[in-house]
């Protein structure tokens, strides 16, 4: 059983998944492609080239809005938190040298930039005291701050570390100023044909199985981390934010929602269960506890 995910960067537990899973009797094939920006994970999931995408959880708010997009839900978060640094490039060093700047994004109306809105506004930079352009993913947007296509952007492990270490600076932290700012999570349609949903419950299964694993035998789940190329670092970083279920948290949906709500985006007039469908965790047996 196959199915097709298009992700920014493969997430730690589904690494974790293919490490751990290897005697389960119904581990599913991944097919993991990466993308360049949310917009082409949307248009992979409405037309059926991708089964599911791991992406923000915002993305749904705004792809609800899209013609088909009613019928995407998140099903699962595959992070406890997306840790985002503001890192700027040049010789910005405050959040108030982006006052007239260019701030590289993925789409100038969904995803982290959602996040990158509040935190500059509560810093006294309102939207218009700067610039969006969109840049793509994060590796994207990484190659195009250190090219000088931008002042700053939001990025995460491990562009951020490699960004410092060619020169630029780290301005703030999403998750320093919101501790309940969620990971991403999994995304897909709710039409999803049977073969697909079976691949869904098989891959649900996995990686809560390599979650549960890895918070009790860390030094293993680190191993396998370095040795799919991560550095030891980064490993360990990877292990920090493993969700502690696959349950979208209600307080960090909440925060996303107040986020989006704030930056006068449309989409924002949601609930939770609009926007996460938890059927298919009965089916799964994956643990329904809090993720917090």
């Amino acid at each position: 059983m196959q199915i097709t995910v298009h992700w920014f960067v493969e997430p730690a537990i589904s690494i974790l998944a293919r490490a751990s899973t290897q005697s389960m009797p119904m581990r599913p094939r991944i097919d993991g492609t990466t993308t360049k920006s949310s917009d082409e994970q949307f248009v992979a999931l409405v037309s059926g080239a991708a089964d599911a995408v791991v992406t923000a959880m915002d993305n749904v708010m705004d792809w609800r809005m899209r013609d088909f997009g009613r019928d995407l839900c998140i099903i699962a978060q595959v992070e406890q938190t997306t840790p985002l640094s503001l890192i700027a490039g040049g010789d910005l060093s405050e959040i108030e040298d982006l006052r007239g700047g260019m701030l590289l994004v993925d789409s100038s109306a969904n995803g982290f930039v959602v996040a990158a809105r509040a935190l500059l506004d509560d810093a006294g930079l309102p939207s218009g005291s700067y610039a969006l352009k969109a840049a793509g993913g994060v590796r994207e947007r990484y190659q195009s701050l250190l090219a000088g296509g931008g002042d700053a952007t939001l990025l995460g492990p491990p562009f951020d570390g490699m960004a410092i270490a060619q020169g630029a600076r780290l301005l703030s932290r999403v998750n320093d100023r919101y501790p309940a700012f969620p990971g991403q999570g999994l995304v897909v349609r709710r039409s999803s044909d049977d073969r697909v949903r079976a691949g869904l419950i098989a891959w649900l299964a996995a990686l809560d199985h390599a979650r549960a694993l890895a918070l009790t035998s860390r030094k293993i789940a680190v191993s396998h981390l370095i040795e799919a190329g991560m550095s030891s670092p980064s490993a360990e970083a990877m292990i920090e934010i493993l969700p502690r279920s696959l349950v979208p948290d209600r307080d960090g949906v909440a925060l996303l929602i107040a986020q989006r709500e704030r930056a006068r985006l449309r989409g924002a007039n949601v609930t939770y269960s609009d926007l996460v469908d938890s059927s298919l965790f009965d089916s799964s047996g994956c643990s329904r506890e809090p993720n917090r």
